[in-house]
């Protein structure tokens, strides 16, 4: 089976790269010698179909292999599950893996799991909700997800995992469902129905406005997750793991930059790809560096 840039499957991965010891083996080492092979394992910044997300901005630019994982809509808990760490450690430790990129924990705190968080809530502001937000152990079990994939990855030789951060979300996009056209959202527009929103309908009535709201987002999807997810992760697993900050990127203002209420657009995602390829350049060989633009 001919080599190929991107697996839809692991079925495709295990018959493109043979077994141990066979001359497809021995193509799929040569072949990356100096390219990265990559997974991409996330909900739907990476894994939205038919659109050009961060997975896709990300790996357009990289001259290697890689597979995705995940899917739209699922969380942490639904990902990285014990089993799902366990068998994927030893997929990417048989096939020779570089890079496990990680977009994993948005939805853990937005939607139907930011309700049951904020059920007979009285008004507060956004300081008060973010605590409670805390109090409730969304943070602490979306780190435990964390500890449990990088623990498991922790045994891949030469594996880096790489994670990412959320760009602020803007006061202009809050409450907006995406605008299901070509423009804004690729071929996706042509088979996905409304999308959003995941915050202001759970937020309106215990914020009271959308200043409050981005204010509110920035503490809980920003420095909330920052700090009480990826950085202790990185603290925990400093060889292993790493991530992209979007925390400057600019995005509150540009009105441009979102899709809908937490997606940015094909354009806003062209932009993080930057930063995150830059992490994912840092976290390779320096003899596979060069493959990543």
């Amino acid at each position: 089976m001919a080599l190929k840039r991107i697996y839809e499957n692991w079925q495709q991965l295990r018959a493109a790269s043979g077994t141990p010891g066979s001359r497809q083996r021995r193509e799929w080492r040569a072949y990356l010698e100096k390219r990265p092979l990559i997974a991409y394992w996330g909900d739907s910044w990476f894994s939205t179909p038919l659109y050009r997300n961060l997975c896709w901005n990300s790996f357009s630019r990289i001259d290697g292999m890689s597979i995705r994982l995940g899917g739209p809509g699922l969380t942490a808990a639904q990902m990285l599950t014990p089993a799902a760490c366990r068998d994927n450690a030893e997929r990417f430790a048989s096939r020779g893996f570089d890079l496990l990129c990680l977009s994993i924990g948005g939805n853990d705190c937005l939607g139907e799991r930011l309700a049951a968080v904020f059920t007979g809530a009285p008004r507060m502001d956004a300081d008060a909700a973010f605590e409670r937000v805390v109090a409730h152990g969304v943070f602490e079990r979306l780190r435990a997800r964390y500890d449990l994939l990088l623990s498991a990855m922790a045994g891949v030789d030469g594996l880096r995992v790489v994670g990412h951060g959320y760009a602020p979300l803007s006061r202009h996009a809050i409450g907006k469902q995406g605008a299901l056209t070509v423009s804004n959202l690729g071929l996706a527009a042509l088979v996905m129905g409304t999308v959003g929103p995941w915050l202001w309908p759970v937020m309106q009535p215990v914020l009271g406005s959308k200043a409050e709201a981005e204010r509110f987002a920035w503490r809980l999807l920003v420095d909330g997750f920052r700090d009480q997810v990826l950085a202790p992760s990185r603290a925990a697993h400093p060889r292993l793991f790493s991530y992209a900050d979007f925390s400057g990127i600019g995005s509150i203002d540009d009105r441009a930059f979102w899709y809908d209420e937490i997606h940015p657009t094909e354009d806003g995602f062209s932009l993080l790809a930057t930063g995150y390829n830059a992490m994912l350049r840092a976290a390779l060989p320096a003899t596979k560096r060069a493959a990543v633009g």
